[in-house]
């Protein structure tokens, strides 16, 4: 009882002091920008353009760095690829030299070289030693001996030819001068050209009109006596 009559009290006095405390934290004055509000007012279509160029140059922006990206990526698959081409390449140059080498190998293994004989001659007074070689031909290892012996003409060198004859000098063909004419001298040179024509065909028309008729001067009578 006595709680609550005291909280009666002293809620008086709670909202006089928080009257007080907003009091003293209200604003003086309000002053209003007319430039500022202007400029909200009326600038809508400003700020829809720099939206719009934000957006284009963010845009812009996306499509560099995609581009980059991509050339990285790009960069970085030509690099793997050459290190394993070059490895393949490595790989297949040990093989091959391995390969000649064993074969270099087994040929001397196998092959070595011309061995001279000895023979001996001896005499009643003299004793001769003679090395004896034969000739060797490697491909008979691989495809045996010949069948026939080589025709001893087939090797031997072959005559000098002779030097051939100088021939004839061809007569040196003159070249043609080509003249260019202008179009009034191509014009009246295709006039004298048609005249001429004009002009033999007369001809030969006149020539035809005068030749006589093949039966017309000729008689039928008897011979003349």
């Amino acid at each position: 009882m006595n709680n609550n009559n005291l909280a009666r009290l002293t809620r008086a006095h709670t909202v006089i002091a928080a009257k007080r405390r907003a009091r003293s934290e209200q604003v003086k004055e309000v002053i209003f920008d007319d430039d500022a509000r202007r400029e909200f007012l009326t600038g809508f279509h400003k700020r829809k353009l720099a939206k719009a160029e934000a957006a284009r140059a963010k845009a812009k922006q996306r499509e560099k760095e995609e581009r980059q990206e991509s050339r990285r990526e790009q960069r970085r698959h030509l690099r793997e690829k050459a290190l394993e081409n070059a490895a393949h390449v490595e790989k297949a140059y040990g093989a091959t030299t391995d390969a000649d080498l064993e074969a270099d190998d087994s040929e001397d293994d196998t092959w070595a070289g011309i061995q001279p004989e000895d023979a001996e001659f001896e005499d009643e007074e003299t004793l001769a030693t003679v090395t004896v070689v034969e000739d060797f031909d490697p491909d008979t290892l691989i495809h045996g001996p010949p069948k026939a012996a080589a025709d001893p003409q087939q090797y031997a060198p072959a005559e000098p030819a002779a030097p051939p004859k100088p021939k004839a000098g061809k007569p040196k063909i003159r070249e043609r001068k080509v003249r260019y004419e202008t179009k009034d001298a191509r014009k009246r040179e295709q006039v004298k050209q048609r005249k001429r024509r004009t002009e033999k065909a007369e001809l030969a028309g006149g020539k035809a009109s005068r030749r006589p008729s093949g039966g017309k001067g000729k008689r039928h009578g008897g011979p003349k006596r």
